[in-house]
């Protein structure tokens, strides 16, 4: 009987490490959204606060508000004010978001939800030269954020190559 039983416990735990890897590969990894180059825990409150603004493409982001919902529409719709650096896929989308000039000049980053590309410009035609990116598959609600050297002048945005209408953007001083 003792041995039956034995059999019976080694044949249980044999089959809990069997269903282990399916249960583990549904799980997220903690790590995803802490992987990032630099830190995004900010942003990421910012995304799931209830109450975050909505701005359609070619409006801007709310005075005082780091972040928004920003609808976006079929990139073939979008007449930016200049030529995204990267050419969009057909079938994505794109929009434009002017965001009030810095009180004080220096490192910014531009966060994002989902995959995009983003081009920066404070002069309204000419994009300026991303210093840094970072990205991070797996972080439910956050996946790009790029950082520019701006300065006391109004920005425009424009974001291109997104896979769905809506997109999540927040623009705040480097941590």
């Amino acid at each position: 009987m003792r041995t039956f039983a034995a059999v019976a416990v080694l044949l249980l735990a044999s089959g809990a490490q069997a269903q282990e890897p399916a249960r583990s590969a549904e799980t997220v990894d903690p790590d995803a959204c802490t992987g990032f180059d630099w830190p995004l825990l900010r942003e990421q409150a910012w995304f799931a606060a209830p109450g975050l603004p909505r701005v359609a493409s070619g409006g801007a982001l709310p005075a005082g508000m780091p972040g928004a919902f920003l609808g976006l529409k079929p990139q073939a719709e979008v007449a930016p004010p200049f030529p995204p650096s990267r050419e969009a896929k057909p079938g994505t989308y794109g929009g434009v978001l002017t965001v009030p000039a810095p009180v004080t000049p220096g490192v910014y980053q531009v966060t994002l939800s989902a995959g995009a590309w983003i081009d920066v410009s404070q002069d309204g035609t000419t994009p300026r030269p991303p210093l840094a990116h970072t990205m991070r598959p797996g972080c439910r609600g956050l996946a790009k954020s790029v950082r520019f050297q701006l300065g006391a002048a109004p920005i425009t945005i424009v974001i291109s190559g997104a896979k769905a209408d809506t997109i999540r953007i927040a623009v705040a001083p480097a941590e």
